[in-house]
C-alpha cells in the first residue's frame, strides 16, 4: 500500500476526536440554548413577578447546563482515550441515580409543571377543582406547585407533581344545568309551557353571555322535559340546559332561577319539597286497640 495513503489514514485517526469533541461541544451548545428558550417561554406564561422569574430561569438553566457540560466532558475525554466508554455511561447512570434520588419529588413536580403549562390545563384566574378536594380560583401557576384561593379566601399550594384530576370550570365553554322539581299534582302542560317560556326569555336577555361559534350560538337554553319521577324529591324533576361563556355560567344560573321563581309565583306554580306523611289512626282502629289491650290484661290478672 502507497504510505501517502497510510500516512491519509493515519491524518483522519488523529484527527477524528478533534472533529467529535467538536461536535459534541456544538451539539451540547444547542441543548443549552434550546433549554434556555423553553425555561423562558414558561416562565412567561406563568406571569410571576419580575424577580421570581429571573431566580427560576437561573436555577432550572444552571441545573440543565451541568448536566449537559458533564455529559459532554466525559464524552470529549473518551475521545482522546483518557477514560473508557463504560466510564462514560457509568458516570451519567451515577449522576442521573443522584440527581433522581436527591430531588425526585422536585422533578416530578417540576415536569408536571411543564406538562401544565404547554398544555394549557389552566391559566391564572381560571376556576378549578383539583383532585375533586380543592376548589377555587388560580393564582399562580409555578413549575413546582399551583396556588388556588378557595371560596373561602384561603390560599392553598398544590405541588404540580400532586395533581391528579382537574376540572377548569372556565374552559372555552360551560354547560348550565337547572333542575326544577314540581309537585305531581300540577298540570303538566302548563309547566312546560312556563319553562320554555323561561328559556327563550333567557336566550333573548342574555344573549351576549351565549357561547357562541361565528354569529350562532351553539347551544340555546332549552327544556329538556321530565328527566326524574322520583317520589324521594316531592314531585317531577324538569331539567333545562344551555351552552355559555365560562365567566358568566354562575350569573346565569342565579338569574335563571330568580326568574323561574317569579313567572312560578305569577302563575301559582308550586315548587316541591321534602314532605313526611304520618298516617293516623281513625277512632274505630283506636277503639279496637283500646279493646285488645283491655283483653291482654284481664288475661294477665291471676284466676281466682
Amino acid at each position: 500500500m502507497d504510505l501517502s495513503i497510510i500516512q491519509k489514514f493515519n491524518f483522519i485517526d488523529n484527527i477524528k476526536p478533534f472533529a467529535t469533541s467538536l461536535l459534541i461541544l456544538i451539539i451540547s451548545f444547542f441543548l443549552i440554548r434550546f433549554v434556555m428558550i423553553l425555561t423562558s417561554k414558561a416562565i412567561e406564561i406563568t406571569k410571576f413577578n419580575e424577580q421570581r422569574e429571573k431566580t427560576i430561569k437561573s436555577i432550572i438553566d444552571s441545573l440543565f447546563s451541568y448536566f449537559i457540560l458533564t455529559f459532554a466532558v466525559l464524552n470529549i475525554l473518551s475521545e482522546f482515550g483518557l477514560i473508557r466508554k463504560t466510564t462514560v455511561l457509568t458516570g451519567a447512570g451515577i449522576i442521573t441515580l443522584v440527581a433522581g434520588l436527591g430531588a425526585q419529588n422536585l422533578i416530578k413536580d417540576i415536569i408536571n409543571g411543564f406538562f401544565i403549562l404547554f398544555e394549557r390545563q389552566m391559566r391564572v384566574g381560571d376556576f378549578v377543582s383539583i383532585n375533586e378536594q380543592y376548589l377555587g380560583t388560580v393564582e399562580e401557576i409555578g413549575l413546582r406547585a399551583t396556588a388556588i384561593r378557595e371560596w373561602s379566601m384561603k390560599k392553598v399550594y398544590i405541588p404540580n407533581g400532586e395533581i391528579k384530576t382537574l376540572k377548569n370550570y372556565f374552559k372555552e365553554r360551560a354547560r348550565v344545568i337547572l333542575e326544577v322539581v314540581v309537585p305531581f299534582e300540577e298540570d303538566h302542560q302548563l309547566v312546560e309551557s312556563t319553562l320554555r317560556e323561561v328559556c327563550s326569555y333567557i336566550n333573548e336577555t342574555y344573549a351576549d353571555k351565549l357561547y357562541r361559534i361565528g354569529n350562532i350560538s351553539y347551544a340555546e337554553f332549552s327544556l329538556y322535559g321530565i328527566m326524574s319521577l322520583d317520589g324521594k324529591e316531592g314531585g317531577a324533576k324538569y331539567i333545562i340546559t344551555g351552552v355559555v361563556n365560562p365567566h358568566s355560567q354562575w350569573l346565569l344560573r342565579n338569574r335563571a332561577y330568580e326568574h323561574i321563581l317569579k313567572v312560578f309565583r305569577q302563575k301559582q306554580i308550586r315548587i316541591a319539597y321534602p314532605t313526611i306523611r304520618i298516617n293516623q289512626p281513625t277512632s274505630t282502629e283506636l277503639n279496637t286497640q283500646s279493646d285488645l289491650l283491655e283483653k291482654i290484661e284481664t288475661d294477665d290478672l291471676p284466676k281466682k
